[in-house]
């Protein structure tokens, strides 16, 4: 269990993501920054990331109950993708709920 802002014990969802990114064209480069960013400063703010292999990443993150959850991962993945296109390329990233059949 995380504790929270207001000291409530939460869950931690454990969310398998894979990050793909790539440029929106061949003459454009900015592939490797964009992903860089991603991970630098995007993952960090949801929770613990931690790098898995390749394109995968695990992240921990705490929340209150479903919706908030489907709210984070939601936001995670807007900003991924945000973040890509600053770079000039695009983003087709997925993530899992660990342990189960959910998916975003």
């Amino acid at each position: 269990m995380s504790v929270g802002v207001t000291g409530i014990d939460r869950p931690v969802a454990t969310i398998r993501l894979y990050l793909y990114v790539e440029n929106n064209n061949r003459h454009l480069r900015g592939k490797k920054r964009a992903i860089d960013a991603i991970v630098r400063y995007v993952l960090p703010v949801y929770g613990e990331a931690r790098h898995l292999q390749r394109n995968e990443y695990q992240i921990k993150i705490p929340y209150r109950d479903d919706a908030e959850l489907d709210k984070i991962v939601g936001e995670l993945l807007y900003e991924i993708w945000w973040e890509a296109d600053r770079g000039n390329c695009f983003s087709e990233s997925e993530a899992s709920l660990e342990g189960t059949d959910r998916a975003w």
